[in-house]
Formats: C-alpha cells, structure tokens, sequence
C-alpha cells in the first residue's frame, strides 16, 4: 500500500513537501505540485484515496457511547436510538464509559478505522475538548449531558424541574422534613437534580453519595437511609426522594429492612420509573422521563447534521413528568 513517505523517495523530497503539495497546494510551487500529483496517480495513492472516500460517504454506521448499560435509563436510551436509526436504514455500534473518560477515549480510538457517518454520546464528566477535536469532522449530538465548552447539538432533559415537581408535590401534602439522596454533583444528571433542589423554594436535606457504579449508588442510598432513619422521631425525614433508580432500589431496600411502612411512615420518591416502580408493592410515585423522545430526538439530530444541516447549534431540553402513586401521602401526625 503506497504511502506518502514512499511518494517522497521516488521523487526525491520530504514527505512534508508531499504532504502540503497534496493538502495545502498554494504552500508550494505549480511545478512541485503537478510532479507530485502525477507520480501519486501513477503509484496508485490517489487511487486509494478516492476508494476511502467511497468507503466513508457510503457507511451507515453511526456510534453511540452510553454511560451505564448496567442500568434501565441508558439502555432504554440506546433502544430508542438505534430503533429509530434502523428505520432509516442506519447500523449502530455501541459503547460504553461507564462515566470514565479513559474509556471514553479508549473506545473513540478504537472506532477511528470504522468511517463513522456520527457519533451520539452521553459524555463522561471529563470528555473534553481534547477528545471532542478527533471526531470534529462527523456530527455529534450529546444525550442527557449538555458542556457549554462543546459546540455540539445536545438533547437533554429538565433535571432541574423533574426535581421541583416532586419537591412541590411533597410540600402540598404536609412534609417539612424532606431527604433527597444524590450521586456526585460531578456527574452533570446529579449536579442539576441538586440544584434543583437548592432552587426549589422547598427545605430538604442533601446527601450526596460519592461512587463509580450503580452497586454502588444502591448500598450507598441504603446506608444513607440506615443513618437517617437512626434518627430520633421528630428529627428523621418524613419523605425521602432518591436521585435515580438505583438509590431508590438502595432507599427501599433499607426501610424494607427496618420495618417502616410506605407510606405511613414515611413517603418514597423516585426520580425515574423503571418498570418495577409500577410493580412494587406499594406503588412508587415517579418522575418520567422522556427517554424514548430523547433517544429519538437525538438520533434524528445527528442523521440532520449527516444530510448536510447548518443550522446554527441545537440544545433540546425535555420536560419530565411527575407520576403520583401509592408511595406518598400526607406525614402522620403524632
């Protein structure tokens, strides 16, 4: 397979002349240029080139990163995305970074031969600029993330007003002593739904869980739970809202275990409705999340940016809704 530096022995240069002759024409003489050009002709390089150009502007292959696929929400995300690209006749490849940036970029290194048409991604706290500049070339859209620094589309959804709607339903029906269990404020999902507390006008306590994986979000939330159920009577929280799916599990688990009644002794709120929500013995008062219109909406944002839109860049905000079941109710009096 020719290669430049070979181009440059044949004729007698440096490969940086063959180089700029090739890419930046004006950097070198008319003469150099048509020398270069035909003794690329002649040894099959641009041959090739047109043949990896065919190759790229014919794959249907589009990547999409999710954060966790130990957990309902991305996997939900990743078949709505990849449901909506096989309608149109796209393939997906799938990762995942498990909200590591050293995977992420292990992953994107790995992709680089596959002539990717886009790339859909839910970005690790540290995905930067940096790695972002390898696929600057093909259209990126960033799920339930958004980095100011990137200029890329992103869909995401209302964490901050999600939080507030189950903040405010809890205020409604009596409770001044609320908990709301959170993963790290450096995952961007955790760091809104705690700012959607700190701005919601409603007192509640937060406590913030600091881990790697959704195990341990859940023992996490369960000892938290231990702790603040410890508590004496009048101190310890009459309504608990867990940040995700897995801390609710962890959350659950703890009063389960305890011996405390849903909702009579205290009231559980989940931010997510995984099917076992619904299912759950005492049924668990949710927030839903638009994760089918995520996946799809982002999907059809990267296959815009492939079919040539300029627009200027799109950053989707979804709203969540709030879904009212058995796990709340009032706080006992005595």
């Amino acid at each position: 397979m020719v290669n430049i530096s070979q181009i440059a022995e044949h004729l007698g240069i440096s490969p940086s002349t063959v180089s700029r002759a090739l890419k930046k024409p004006d950097m070198v003489s008319l003469e150099t240029r048509h020398k270069v050009l035909n003794a690329a002709e002649k040894m099959g390089y641009l041959q090739k080139l047109r043949d990896d150009i065919t190759v790229a502007s014919s794959s249907k292959l589009i990547g999409v990163i999710a954060a966790d696929l130990t957990n309902s929400f991305s996997n939900a995300i990743v078949k709505s995305v990849t449901d909506y690209l096989d309608s149109k006749n796209y393939s997906v490849i799938v990762g995942c970074n498990y909200e590591h940036s050293s995977l992420e970029a292990k992953i994107l290194k790995q992709w680089a031969p596959l002539n990717l048409r886009g790339l859909i991604i839910m970005p690790s706290a540290k995905f930067s600029k940096t790695v972002a500049n390898d696929f600057i070339d093909m259209p990126v859209v960033l799920v339930d993330r958004h980095i100011d620094e990137l200029n890329f589309d992103s869909v995401i959804e209302d964490n901050m007003g999600g939080v507030q709607q189950a903040l405010e339903y809890l205020q409604e029906l009596g409770h001044e002593k609320i908990a709301f269990i959170s993963g790290s404020k450096k995952v961007y999902t955790f760091s809104q739904r705690c700012a959607g507390v700190e701005q919601s006008g409603v007192k509640a306590e937060i406590h913030e869980i600091i881990a790697d994986s959704y195990e341990e979000l859940f023992v996490g939330a369960f000892e938290q739970t231990n702790i603040l159920m410890l508590r004496a009577k009048s101190s310890r929280p009459t309504a608990i809202v867990g940040a995700n799916n897995a801390i609710t599990s962890g959350i659950l688990y703890a009063l389960n275990l305890k011996g405390f009644k849903i909702p009579n002794d205290v009231s559980v709120v989940s931010y997510g409705d995984s099917n076992w929500c619904r299912f759950y013995p005492t049924p668990i008062t949710s927030v839903c999340q638009p994760v089918e219109e995520m996946g799809r909406m982002a999907a059809s944002m990267v296959l815009e940016r492939i079919n040539g839109s300029k627009e200027k860049i799109n950053n989707v905000c979804l709203k969540s809704m709030l879904l009212r079941r058995a796990s709340t109710s009032s706080p006992n009096a005595d």
